[in-house]
């Protein structure tokens, strides 16, 4: 399924069906995604406009990073439900069946790695968007603040599918190192969204 194809109300249909895809990873992708658009939304009120010529760069290259970040992020909830199921497929299978024990770890790996990149995704962005307060057209302050609180909620819901698979590998010291990651992307995000609403005040 691919989601960027699916119309709203296909999308959340698809969604609350009793499916295992898409699930929670397309929902922290779309999520974002759309906190990604109304970050360029807020730069595209902003390039061209006289009293913000000294930022007219810096805000062209942001608008494009954005761009770039959205159409990743739902590229990354794409790879996140394709990872879970050929996890889903091995966990039918006996544990020590050659199958199973051939392609256990990469799998798990997979279904890991795409919402941990989400986490750092949803980070990166933030750190972007905490630049634009004062170098924006102030009329999109409020649109600026939800663009940060929807990548905080990704963030974090892209955190939860990096933990609930966690215990499926071997290495102890991994599991907690890629924890930390994942919480310290959640707590950054976290911060910077708190930030720019103050800012957006």
């Amino acid at each position: 399924m691919e989601l960027q194809e699916l119309k709203v109300e296909s999308l959340l249909r698809s969604l609350g069906d009793k499916c295992p895809t898409p699930g929670g990873g397309a929902a922290a992708g779309v999520t974002a995604a759309i906190g990604l658009a109304a970050g360029r939304m807020v730069l595209a009120y902003s390039i061209g406009r006289k009293d913000l010529a000294e930022h007219e760069n810096a805000n062209t290259a942001a608008l494009q990073e954005l761009e770039a970040w959205r159409d990743e992020a739902v590229a990354l909830a794409e790879a996140d439900a394709e990872a879970f199921g050929i996890l889903s497929a091995l966990w039918k299978l006996p544990e020590d069946h050659p199958e199973r024990v051939a392609d256990w770890e990469v799998a798990v790996h997979a279904a890991i790695n795409a919402p941990l990149a989400m986490c750092r995704l949803c980070r990166n962005a933030s750190e972007l968007l905490a630049g634009l307060p004062g170098r924006t057209n102030p009329m999109l302050a409020s649109d600026l603040a939800v663009a940060a609180i929807l990548l905080q909620a990704a963030c974090a819901a892209a955190a939860w599918n990096v933990r609930i698979n966690l215990p499926s590998l071997s290495d102890e010291l991994e599991r907690a190192r890629l924890a930390g990651e994942a919480a310290d992307d959640v707590e950054r995000c976290r911060e910077l969204a708190t930030n720019i609403e103050l800012a957006c005040e």
